[in-house]
Protein backbone atom coordinates (compact mmCIF):
# COMPACT_ATOMS: atom_id res chain seq x y z
CA UNK A 1 0.00 0.00 0.00
CA UNK A 2 2.82 2.51 0.80
CA UNK A 3 5.63 0.48 -1.26
CA UNK A 4 5.37 1.44 -4.47
CA UNK A 5 5.01 4.39 -6.94
CA UNK A 6 0.88 4.10 -7.00
CA UNK A 7 -0.85 1.25 -5.36
CA UNK A 8 -4.12 0.44 -6.89
CA UNK A 9 -6.53 -1.71 -4.75
CA UNK A 10 -9.83 -2.81 -4.75
CA UNK A 11 -13.10 -2.15 -2.26
CA UNK A 12 -14.01 -5.70 -1.41
CA UNK A 13 -17.59 -6.69 -1.58
CA UNK A 14 -19.32 -9.81 -1.55
CA UNK A 15 -20.68 -9.78 -4.80
CA UNK A 16 -17.20 -9.09 -6.24
CA UNK A 17 -15.43 -12.62 -5.71
CA UNK A 18 -16.00 -13.91 -10.03
CA UNK A 19 -14.53 -10.43 -10.62
CA UNK A 20 -11.53 -10.24 -8.13
CA UNK A 21 -10.09 -14.28 -8.64
CA UNK A 22 -9.98 -13.18 -12.80
CA UNK A 23 -8.18 -9.52 -12.22
CA UNK A 24 -5.41 -10.38 -10.02
CA UNK A 25 -2.96 -9.08 -12.30
CA UNK A 26 -4.80 -5.64 -12.45
CA UNK A 27 -4.88 -4.94 -8.71
CA UNK A 28 -2.22 -4.44 -6.24
CA UNK A 29 -4.21 -5.48 -2.38
CA UNK A 30 -8.07 -5.95 -0.97
CA UNK A 31 -9.67 -3.14 1.51
CA UNK A 32 -11.97 -5.44 3.06
CA UNK A 33 -14.85 -3.28 4.64
CA UNK A 34 -15.17 -4.21 8.34
CA UNK A 35 -19.01 -4.92 8.01
CA UNK A 36 -18.55 -7.62 5.71
CA UNK A 37 -15.21 -9.34 7.49
CA UNK A 38 -17.52 -9.35 10.35
CA UNK A 39 -20.61 -10.38 9.13
CA UNK A 40 -19.99 -12.77 6.42
CA UNK A 41 -17.11 -13.74 8.83
CA UNK A 42 -16.06 -17.45 7.32
CA UNK A 43 -17.23 -16.86 4.25
CA UNK A 44 -14.82 -13.41 3.19
CA UNK A 45 -12.38 -14.83 5.57
CA UNK A 46 -11.61 -17.76 3.62
CA UNK A 47 -11.61 -16.10 -0.14
CA UNK A 48 -9.15 -13.28 1.01
CA UNK A 49 -6.86 -16.07 2.51
CA UNK A 50 -6.76 -17.99 -0.68
CA UNK A 51 -6.02 -14.91 -2.49
CA UNK A 52 -3.06 -14.00 0.04
CA UNK A 53 -2.11 -17.73 -0.27
CA UNK A 54 -1.13 -17.45 -4.41
CA UNK A 55 1.87 -16.96 -6.08
CA UNK A 56 0.87 -13.53 -6.28
CA UNK A 57 0.20 -13.07 -2.65
CA UNK A 58 -2.40 -10.19 -2.58
CA UNK A 59 -2.33 -8.26 0.46
CA UNK A 60 -5.51 -6.91 2.12
CA UNK A 61 -6.21 -4.56 5.02
CA UNK A 62 -9.43 -4.15 6.96
CA UNK A 63 -11.37 -1.25 6.92
CA UNK A 64 -12.73 -0.21 10.28
CA UNK A 65 -15.19 1.83 9.25
CA UNK A 66 -16.14 2.95 12.58
CA UNK A 67 -17.65 6.80 11.90
CA UNK A 68 -20.36 3.78 11.68
CA UNK A 69 -20.91 4.57 15.31
CA UNK A 70 -20.90 8.12 15.26
CA UNK A 71 -24.38 8.35 14.32
CA UNK A 72 -27.71 7.06 15.52
CA UNK A 73 -28.58 3.63 13.43
CA UNK A 74 -32.59 3.60 13.78
CA UNK A 75 -32.45 0.74 10.98
CA UNK A 76 -29.21 -1.12 11.47
CA UNK A 77 -28.30 -3.94 9.36
CA UNK A 78 -26.92 -7.30 10.45
CA UNK A 79 -23.61 -6.15 9.42
CA UNK A 80 -23.63 -2.62 11.11
CA UNK A 81 -24.38 -5.22 14.39
CA UNK A 82 -22.04 -8.00 13.67
CA UNK A 83 -19.40 -4.95 13.64
CA UNK A 84 -20.36 -4.10 16.71
CA UNK A 85 -20.30 -7.41 18.81
CA UNK A 86 -16.66 -7.86 17.85
CA UNK A 87 -15.65 -4.88 19.00
CA UNK A 88 -17.29 -4.08 22.43
CA UNK A 89 -19.30 -6.53 24.75
CA UNK A 90 -21.14 -3.10 25.24
CA UNK A 91 -24.01 -1.99 22.36
CA UNK A 92 -22.33 0.31 20.01
CA UNK A 93 -25.21 1.23 17.95
CA UNK A 94 -27.51 3.99 19.27
CA UNK A 95 -31.00 3.98 17.60
CA UNK A 96 -32.40 7.26 18.75
CA UNK A 97 -29.76 9.39 19.98
CA UNK A 98 -26.44 10.86 18.19
CA UNK A 99 -23.68 9.45 20.06
CA UNK A 100 -21.14 12.01 21.55
CA UNK A 101 -17.63 11.73 21.99
CA UNK A 102 -17.90 11.22 26.22
CA UNK A 103 -19.50 8.02 25.27
CA UNK A 104 -16.31 7.10 24.46
CA UNK A 105 -14.23 6.88 27.80
CA UNK A 106 -11.08 5.61 28.23
CA UNK A 107 -12.76 1.91 29.07
CA UNK A 108 -14.59 1.55 26.65
CA UNK A 109 -11.73 3.07 24.13
CA UNK A 110 -9.38 0.10 25.62
CA UNK A 111 -11.59 -2.64 25.02
CA UNK A 112 -12.45 -1.58 21.22
CA UNK A 113 -9.33 -1.56 20.92
CA UNK A 114 -8.27 -4.65 22.22
CA UNK A 115 -10.87 -6.45 20.22
CA UNK A 116 -10.00 -5.17 16.90
CA UNK A 117 -6.52 -5.97 17.23
CA UNK A 118 -7.20 -9.12 17.95
CA UNK A 119 -9.75 -9.76 14.91
CA UNK A 120 -7.36 -8.44 12.78
CA UNK A 121 -4.28 -10.82 14.52
CA UNK A 122 -6.35 -13.66 14.23
CA UNK A 123 -8.22 -13.16 10.65
CA UNK A 124 -6.05 -16.07 9.17
CA UNK A 125 -6.23 -18.72 11.16
CA UNK A 126 -9.87 -18.01 12.75
CA UNK A 127 -11.28 -18.00 8.82
CA UNK A 128 -10.01 -20.69 7.28
CA UNK A 129 -13.10 -23.04 7.60
CA UNK A 130 -13.67 -22.08 3.93
CA UNK A 131 -10.67 -22.15 2.79
CA UNK A 132 -10.72 -25.36 0.64
CA UNK A 133 -13.47 -24.32 -1.14
CA UNK A 134 -12.23 -21.04 -2.75
CA UNK A 135 -8.71 -22.66 -3.27
CA UNK A 136 -10.75 -25.66 -5.51
CA UNK A 137 -12.41 -22.02 -7.65
CA UNK A 138 -8.90 -20.49 -7.98
CA UNK A 139 -7.79 -22.83 -10.01
CA UNK A 140 -4.32 -22.82 -8.40
CA UNK A 141 -2.31 -24.56 -6.01
CA UNK A 142 -2.67 -22.89 -2.66
CA UNK A 143 -1.70 -23.83 0.48
CA UNK A 144 -2.96 -22.37 3.85
CA UNK A 145 0.24 -22.01 5.63
CA UNK A 146 0.93 -19.07 3.07
CA UNK A 147 -2.03 -17.59 3.96
CA UNK A 148 -1.45 -14.63 5.66
CA UNK A 149 -2.84 -11.60 8.43
CA UNK A 150 -4.04 -8.02 6.95
CA UNK A 151 -0.62 -6.74 5.79
CA UNK A 152 -1.65 -3.39 7.64
CA UNK A 153 -3.95 -2.56 10.73
CA UNK A 154 -6.28 0.29 10.29
CA UNK A 155 -6.86 0.82 14.25
CA UNK A 156 -10.51 2.45 14.81
CA UNK A 157 -11.18 6.15 13.67
CA UNK A 158 -14.35 8.89 13.83
CA UNK A 159 -14.75 11.51 10.67
CA UNK A 160 -13.53 15.19 12.06
CA UNK A 161 -14.34 18.53 11.34
CA UNK A 162 -10.79 20.31 12.69
CA UNK A 163 -7.97 18.92 15.38
CA UNK A 164 -9.85 20.76 18.17
CA UNK A 165 -12.89 18.39 17.73
CA UNK A 166 -13.51 16.17 20.38
CA UNK A 167 -13.41 13.29 18.25
CA UNK A 168 -9.81 13.97 16.48
CA UNK A 169 -8.44 13.29 20.30
CA UNK A 170 -10.98 10.38 20.73
CA UNK A 171 -9.36 9.00 17.17
CA UNK A 172 -6.21 9.41 18.83
CA UNK A 173 -6.69 7.56 21.84
CA UNK A 174 -8.01 4.46 19.59
CA UNK A 175 -4.88 5.11 17.52
CA UNK A 176 -2.83 5.01 20.34
CA UNK A 177 -4.43 2.17 22.21
CA UNK A 178 -4.79 -0.03 19.24
CA UNK A 179 -1.14 0.19 18.01
CA UNK A 180 -0.42 -0.70 22.04
CA UNK A 181 -2.84 -3.65 21.55
CA UNK A 182 -1.13 -4.51 18.62
CA UNK A 183 2.47 -4.20 20.05
CA UNK A 184 1.51 -6.44 23.14
CA UNK A 185 0.96 -9.42 20.60
CA UNK A 186 3.42 -8.90 17.74
CA UNK A 187 6.41 -6.90 18.04
CA UNK A 188 5.48 -5.65 13.87
CA UNK A 189 4.79 -2.19 14.02
CA UNK A 190 1.56 -2.40 11.76
CA UNK A 191 -0.33 0.39 12.54
CA UNK A 192 -1.56 2.92 9.87
CA UNK A 193 -3.17 5.81 11.32
CA UNK A 194 -6.58 6.94 9.20
CA UNK A 195 -7.81 10.41 8.66
CA UNK A 196 -11.02 10.91 7.81
CA UNK A 197 -11.84 14.62 7.28
CA UNK A 198 -15.17 16.48 6.20
CA UNK A 199 -13.75 18.71 3.94
CA UNK A 200 -10.25 19.27 2.16
CA UNK A 201 -9.30 22.09 4.60
CA UNK A 202 -10.09 20.14 7.83
CA UNK A 203 -7.63 17.61 6.16
CA UNK A 204 -5.23 19.72 5.88
CA UNK A 205 -5.54 21.16 9.71
CA UNK A 206 -5.66 17.37 10.84
CA UNK A 207 -2.30 15.87 8.60
CA UNK A 208 -0.62 18.97 10.14
CA UNK A 209 -1.47 17.80 14.17
CA UNK A 210 0.26 14.46 13.93
CA UNK A 211 3.25 13.25 12.89
CA UNK A 212 3.03 10.29 10.82
CA UNK A 213 4.77 9.70 7.92
CA UNK A 214 2.59 6.93 6.80
CA UNK A 215 -1.38 7.81 6.64
CA UNK A 216 -4.82 6.69 4.92
CA UNK A 217 -6.77 9.55 4.23
CA UNK A 218 -10.03 10.21 3.58
CA UNK A 219 -12.33 13.38 2.88
CA UNK A 220 -16.13 12.72 3.35
CA UNK A 221 -17.61 13.32 0.41
CA UNK A 222 -15.23 14.25 -2.29
CA UNK A 223 -16.98 13.56 -5.57
CA UNK A 224 -14.74 14.01 -7.92
CA UNK A 225 -18.10 14.06 -10.53
CA UNK A 226 -19.37 17.45 -8.57
CA UNK A 227 -16.96 18.68 -6.85
CA UNK A 228 -16.15 22.39 -7.78
CA UNK A 229 -12.54 23.11 -9.20
CA UNK A 230 -12.01 25.36 -5.71
CA UNK A 231 -12.45 22.16 -3.61
CA UNK A 232 -10.68 19.73 -5.60
CA UNK A 233 -7.39 21.96 -6.19
CA UNK A 234 -7.52 22.72 -2.09
CA UNK A 235 -7.37 18.48 -1.92
CA UNK A 236 -4.40 18.75 -4.35
CA UNK A 237 -2.84 21.71 -2.44
CA UNK A 238 -2.82 19.52 0.45
CA UNK A 239 -1.46 16.56 -0.67
CA UNK A 240 1.65 18.34 -1.98
CA UNK A 241 1.93 20.12 0.67
CA UNK A 242 2.94 16.78 2.91
CA UNK A 243 4.32 14.82 0.15
CA UNK A 244 7.15 17.28 0.36
CA UNK A 245 7.89 15.95 3.73
CA UNK A 246 8.40 12.65 2.43
CA UNK A 247 5.37 11.76 3.68
CA UNK A 248 2.78 9.11 2.16
CA UNK A 249 -0.76 9.52 1.58
CA UNK A 250 -3.03 6.97 0.32
CA UNK A 251 -7.02 7.45 -0.35
CA UNK A 252 -9.31 5.46 0.57
CA UNK A 253 -11.48 6.27 -1.99
CA UNK A 254 -11.13 7.47 -5.37
CA UNK A 255 -11.46 7.23 -9.15
CA UNK A 256 -9.38 8.99 -11.71
CA UNK A 257 -8.82 12.01 -9.68
CA UNK A 258 -6.79 10.55 -7.36
CA UNK A 259 -4.85 9.24 -10.71
CA UNK A 260 -4.27 13.07 -11.38
CA UNK A 261 -3.41 13.18 -7.69
CA UNK A 262 -0.28 11.12 -8.01
CA UNK A 263 1.31 14.16 -9.66
CA UNK A 264 1.25 16.55 -6.30
CA UNK A 265 2.33 13.15 -4.00
CA UNK A 266 -0.84 10.52 -3.30
CA UNK A 267 0.66 7.23 -3.79
CA UNK A 268 -2.46 4.72 -3.95
CA UNK A 269 -5.84 4.90 -3.92
CA UNK A 270 -8.87 2.37 -4.11
CA UNK A 271 -12.13 2.53 -5.03
CA UNK A 272 -15.48 -0.44 -5.59
CA UNK A 273 -15.65 -2.74 -8.92
CA UNK A 274 -17.56 -0.38 -10.62
CA UNK A 275 -18.29 2.48 -8.09
CA UNK A 276 -16.92 3.02 -4.79
CA UNK A 277 -15.06 5.93 -5.84
CA UNK A 278 -16.30 8.45 -3.12
CA UNK A 279 -18.07 8.52 0.46
CA UNK A 280 -19.82 10.12 2.77
CA UNK A 281 -19.24 9.52 6.88
CA UNK A 282 -23.29 8.99 7.42
CA UNK A 283 -23.92 5.61 6.49
CA UNK A 284 -26.55 5.20 3.50
CA UNK A 285 -30.01 3.90 4.74
CA UNK A 286 -29.51 1.35 1.96
CA UNK A 287 -26.82 0.43 -0.20
CA UNK A 288 -26.28 -2.91 -2.61
CA UNK A 289 -24.33 -3.79 -5.75
CA UNK A 290 -22.96 -0.99 -8.74
CA UNK A 291 -25.52 -0.27 -11.25
CA UNK A 292 -24.69 -1.57 -14.38
CA UNK A 293 -22.76 1.02 -16.09
CA UNK A 294 -20.03 1.13 -18.42
CA UNK A 295 -16.49 2.97 -17.81
CA UNK A 296 -15.96 5.21 -20.86
CA UNK A 297 -12.35 5.97 -20.52
CA UNK A 298 -12.96 9.00 -23.00
CA UNK A 299 -14.65 10.77 -20.28
CA UNK A 300 -13.16 9.17 -17.36
CA UNK A 301 -16.25 8.27 -15.77
CA UNK A 302 -19.41 6.27 -15.53
CA UNK A 303 -22.21 6.11 -18.30
CA UNK A 304 -25.99 4.15 -18.98
CA UNK A 305 -24.32 1.01 -20.67
CA UNK A 306 -27.09 1.39 -24.09
CA UNK A 307 -26.03 5.37 -23.88
CA UNK A 308 -22.22 4.09 -24.21
CA UNK A 309 -23.87 1.94 -27.07
CA UNK A 310 -25.39 5.01 -28.41
CA UNK A 311 -21.90 6.92 -28.76
CA UNK A 312 -19.71 3.70 -29.86
CA UNK A 313 -22.79 3.14 -32.76
CA UNK A 314 -22.35 6.81 -33.99
CA UNK A 315 -18.34 6.56 -33.95
CA UNK A 316 -16.98 3.69 -32.02
CA UNK A 317 -13.74 6.55 -31.11
CA UNK A 318 -16.18 8.09 -28.73
CA UNK A 319 -16.77 5.07 -26.50
CA UNK A 320 -13.78 2.35 -28.22
CA UNK A 321 -12.34 0.32 -25.82
CA UNK A 322 -9.49 -2.58 -26.22
CA UNK A 323 -9.18 -4.30 -23.25
CA UNK A 324 -10.00 -7.89 -22.82
CA UNK A 325 -13.58 -8.06 -22.68
CA UNK A 326 -14.70 -5.51 -24.82
CA UNK A 327 -11.71 -6.03 -27.64
CA UNK A 328 -12.78 -3.21 -29.75
CA UNK A 329 -16.70 -4.14 -29.68
CA UNK A 330 -20.06 -2.68 -28.76
CA UNK A 331 -20.45 -1.37 -24.94
CA UNK A 332 -24.01 -3.53 -24.85
CA UNK A 333 -22.80 -6.86 -25.68
CA UNK A 334 -21.23 -6.56 -22.70
CA UNK A 335 -22.69 -8.69 -19.50
CA UNK A 336 -22.78 -7.44 -15.67
CA UNK A 337 -20.17 -9.16 -14.89
CA UNK A 338 -17.47 -8.04 -18.05
CA UNK A 339 -18.94 -4.14 -17.12
CA UNK A 340 -17.25 -4.94 -13.70
CA UNK A 341 -14.25 -6.15 -14.81
CA UNK A 342 -14.04 -3.43 -17.61
CA UNK A 343 -14.05 -1.01 -15.10
CA UNK A 344 -10.85 -2.21 -13.34
CA UNK A 345 -9.28 -2.86 -16.64
CA UNK A 346 -9.75 0.80 -17.19
CA UNK A 347 -8.33 2.30 -14.04
CA UNK A 348 -5.51 0.04 -13.89
CA UNK A 349 -4.38 1.39 -18.04
CA UNK A 350 -5.48 4.89 -16.27
CA UNK A 351 -2.70 4.72 -14.03
CA UNK A 352 -0.18 2.85 -15.76
CA UNK A 353 -0.27 5.86 -18.52
CA UNK A 354 -1.03 8.92 -15.62
CA UNK A 355 0.30 7.78 -12.65
CA UNK A 356 4.12 8.28 -13.83
CA UNK A 357 3.30 12.19 -15.21
CA UNK A 358 4.25 15.43 -13.90
CA UNK A 359 1.28 17.42 -12.87
CA UNK A 360 2.16 19.78 -16.07
CA UNK A 361 2.53 16.66 -18.68
CA UNK A 362 -1.48 15.29 -17.07
CA UNK A 363 -2.93 19.05 -17.77
CA UNK A 364 -1.20 19.62 -20.87
CA UNK A 365 -3.09 15.83 -21.63
CA UNK A 366 -6.36 16.52 -20.44
CA UNK A 367 -6.25 19.89 -22.27
CA UNK A 368 -5.76 17.91 -25.82
CA UNK A 369 -8.48 14.96 -24.70
CA UNK A 370 -10.98 17.55 -23.52
CA UNK A 371 -11.58 19.71 -26.75
CA UNK A 372 -11.11 16.60 -28.87
CA UNK A 373 -13.90 14.50 -27.23
CA UNK A 374 -16.18 17.36 -27.42
CA UNK A 375 -15.40 18.40 -31.17
CA UNK A 376 -15.69 14.07 -31.89
CA UNK A 377 -19.45 14.30 -30.22
CA UNK A 378 -20.38 17.09 -32.23
CA UNK A 379 -19.17 15.45 -35.77
CA UNK A 380 -21.39 12.40 -34.39
CA UNK A 381 -25.35 12.44 -35.05
CA UNK A 382 -25.59 11.50 -31.75
CA UNK A 383 -28.40 14.39 -30.70
CA UNK A 384 -26.72 16.29 -27.44
CA UNK A 385 -29.36 15.31 -24.90
CA UNK A 386 -27.50 12.05 -24.85
CA UNK A 387 -23.85 13.19 -24.42
CA UNK A 388 -21.88 12.77 -21.10
CA UNK A 389 -21.28 15.47 -19.15
CA UNK A 390 -17.83 16.61 -19.59
CA UNK A 391 -18.26 19.45 -16.48
CA UNK A 392 -16.20 17.02 -14.34
CA UNK A 393 -13.05 17.48 -16.87
CA UNK A 394 -13.77 21.04 -16.66
CA UNK A 395 -13.30 21.21 -13.50
CA UNK A 396 -9.99 18.75 -13.21
CA UNK A 397 -8.45 20.81 -15.77
CA UNK A 398 -9.37 24.22 -13.67
CA UNK A 399 -7.94 22.60 -10.20
CA UNK A 400 -4.41 21.57 -11.93
CA UNK A 401 -4.48 24.52 -13.31
CA UNK A 402 -4.69 26.60 -9.85
CA UNK A 403 -2.82 23.86 -8.31
CA UNK A 404 0.48 24.31 -10.74
CA UNK A 405 0.62 27.84 -9.96
CA UNK A 406 0.81 27.35 -6.53
CA UNK A 407 2.70 24.60 -6.68
CA UNK A 408 5.49 26.67 -8.23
Amino acid sequence: MFDKEFSHYLSYGSTDQQTLRELSDHFDGLLVPATIAAFQRAGTGGFVLTLSATANNTPYVIDPRFPLFQQSLPASKKSHQSLSTILSKRELISKDVEPVPEDFDSARIEEISENWATFNLGYSTENNSKFSKYAKRLKEEVQLENASNPKLIFPPYFACSSPHSAWWNKSKELFEATKSAVQAKTNAKTCIRVVAAEDPIALLHLLTDINDQEVAIWVSGLNEMTCNSETLSKYLDTIYQHSQNNRKLFSLYGGFFSVIASSFGLIGSSHGIGFGEFRNWRELAQSGPPPARFYLKQAHRYVKQDQASLLYRADKNLALCDCKVCIGGDPISLDYHDLMKHSVYSRAQEISEYASLTPEAILERLKLELPKFEKDLLASNVPSRFWPSTKHLENWVDALSSSIIKKN
